[in-house]
């Protein structure tokens, strides 16, 4: 009888277990959502976005003055100054691969830039003398990054480059 009793304990246990398991999984935190709302709740930030692919997580709101909430997977909106780190980090890539050099004019790469005197380095620092061409933009239309370069190489340079920042 005692054998008996054991076994149903046993039995019970690891069915409830089994039926508990799913419920625990489905009920765990997503550690990337879990992100968001530490960059919305404690840093600050208004809202945040992260696309993997497989699913959108948000957290917060795309404005504050309206609470209009953060886009979703098909949404758009402009990173602006967010993309710096991005793009600095894939070019530091290439030249760690040896594929680039931070002394390579930028014109080898970039054939709009051929005519001018920029190096990879001047580009990352911000000290290429090229003007900012975001308040040359007409952001009620959508543009390519081949025509905002064009904006910025329509006007003269801001200074030499290598000479000073912005």
């Amino acid at each position: 009888m005692q054998r008996k009793r054991l076994a149903a304990s046993v039995l019970l246990a690891v069915a409830l277990a089994g039926a508990a398991s799913p419920a625990a999984f489905a009920q765990r935190p997503d550690p990337v959502q879990r992100q968001l709302d530490l960059l919305v709740g404690q840093d600050g930030v208004p809202g945040a976005l992260a696309h993997d692919g497989g699913g959108t997580r948000t957290a917060g709101v795309a404005d504050l003055e309206s609470g209009r909430p953060m886009v979703g997977a098909r949404g758009r909106f402009r990173l602006a100054s967010n993309t710096k780190a991005f793009t600095a980090t894939a070019v530091m890539r290439l030249v760690a691969e040896g594929r680039i050099g931070l002394d390579d004019r930028a014109g080898d790469y970039v054939p709009q830039l051929a005519e001018r005197p920029i190096s990879i380095r001047q580009l990352l620092k911000q000290t290429s003398g090229l003007p900012e061409y975001s308040a040359l933009v007409d952001w009620t239309h959508a543009g390519t990054s081949q025509e905002y370069l064009a904006l910025a190489l329509d006007q003269d340079p801001v200074f030499p480059p290598g000479t000073g920042w912005g």
